[in-house]
């Protein structure tokens, strides 16, 4: 999906007052259990460990409360042989008004062999005027499972806020045995509420998800997904082809997206959702 806008590179901000945050984390299994080993925080990212209720749960917390243009925020895991690991965050992410600079956010997720990772941050919502560079890059073993989400809403809804000169670039790259498995790119420019009208492009919608699943039986789990999405109101699709199932999803009820994004998930990791997405 592309479109076109002009994008000034001109800040009126001082470079002092962006924000350059990363949080590094490197997890390993202890018998039955995955400890988090190492740890490395800087910036307004931490992360946190709370008492889950199945297995090891990481919650990354952004303490700024946001992220506007010129601010990076870099996340790096590393999940040892055998481990089990769920990431997500403690709560949507809101990216503000850009002065010039683009915000960007890269996550990078090593998965070792026998290792099992699930990338489920909760939602990513635009505000208006916002720029986001965002890319997620893998690396998997060839024995390792790995499942991911990520939710885009597009304007503050509930106060009918429309995006009309924004700019979102979303990029993901997955490796399993040091082969490329997966990449994709997505841009939206300018006017994105506009855009998203088009039937061929949005259809209306303003929350987008996208989901994929890398794991030895992910194809067997098409079809539970495929139920999932028949019972909903939402707009989705899923396919399941070489070790691998995405799906796509489209709403134009956040919290409806949200909910089958959840109910997905589960299915998936077979695992309740984190605490932090009930909060």
């Amino acid at each position: 999906m592309f479109s076109s806008a002009s994008q000034s590179n001109r800040s009126n901000v001082p470079s002092y007052v962006r924000m350059r945050a990363e949080v590094r984390g490197k997890f390993q299994r202890a018998g039955r259990d995955t400890k988090l080993v190492d740890v490395f925080e800087t910036g307004g990212l931490r992360l946190r460990l709370p008492n889950a209720r199945d297995g090891c749960e990481a919650v990354v917390l952004n303490t700024a409360g946001g992220l506007a243009g010129g601010d990076e925020a870099r996340l790096s895991f590393v999940v040892g042989r055998g481990a089990r690991v769920r990431l997500t965050t403690q709560s949507a992410e809101k990216i503000y008004r850009a002065d010039g600079a683009a915000t960007v956010v890269k996550t990078d997720i090593d998965v070792g062999d026998g290792a099992s990772v699930v990338w489920m941050p909760q939602e990513t919502i635009l505000f208006d005027g916002s720029h986001l560079n965002r890319a997620l890059a893998v690396e998997m073993a060839s024995g390792a499972s790995f499942i991911a989400a990520e939710m885009t809403v597009f304007g503050r809804v509930a106060r009918g806020e429309k995006l009309s000169c924004n700019s979102f670039h979303d990029r993901w790259r997955i490796r399993r045995g040091g082969t490329l498995l997966f990449a994709e790119d997505t841009r939206l420019d300018g006017g994105i509420s506009e855009i998203l009208q088009k039937a061929a492009i949005g259809d209306g919608a303003c929350a987008i998800a996208t989901l994929i699943c890398v794991a030895s039986n992910s194809e067997e789990c098409l079809q539970s997904v495929r139920a999932i999405l028949d019972e909903t109101a939402i707009d989705g699709g899923a396919s399941a082809w070489n070790g691998m199932l995405v799906a796509r999803l489209a709403s134009r009820t956040p919290l409806h997206l949200r909910k089958t994004v959840g109910d997905i998930l589960q299915c998936l990791s077979r695992a309740p959702m984190p605490t932090v997405w009930s909060i």
